[in-house]
């Protein structure tokens, strides 16, 4: 009978680690936050030396970590900042819906999603690619 005392005694312990283990997570995934968007502006700033501004574009602040307006030698481009890759579609998405097919003009890399004012430059696409997160 003392088996069964023990027996019952691991599997309460095996199961309140386990609930544990479950409510830490959650926790972490609701208090992280993903640092994409601010290593991208310190990269944009520091690294590439480029002027940010926020954007009245209200597709790309849809973005859930942020987005931002730069200039990259002279092509204007709106940067948005997205947690996944599937969320960047969306924008992509977005846009689309406004203002039909962009071309080249509207871009998509991992979770960034790049809207110029004219098509870019390969010099200008690796300035922006250089600092994506």
């Amino acid at each position: 009978m003392s088996d069964w005392a023990y027996l019952r005694a691991g599997l309460i312990v095996v199961g309140a680690l386990l609930v544990a283990a479950v409510v830490g997570w959650r926790i972490h995934e609701a208090t992280y936050d993903d640092p994409a968007y601010v290593l991208t502006t310190i990269c944009l700033r520091y690294e590439k030396h480029l002027t940010l501004e926020p954007t009245p574009d209200p597709v790309a602040r849809s973005a859930d970590l942020g987005s931002l307006r730069t200039v990259v030698e002279t092509n204007g481009v709106t940067i948005s900042v997205s947690s996944s890759r599937g969320r960047a579609a969306r924008i992509v998405d977005a846009y689309r819906a406004v203002a039909g097919d962009l071309g080249p003009r509207l871009e998509q890399r991992g979770g960034t999603v790049y809207l110029w004012e004219r098509q870019p430059s390969p010099t200008q696409r690796q300035a922006l690619f250089d600092c994506s997160y």
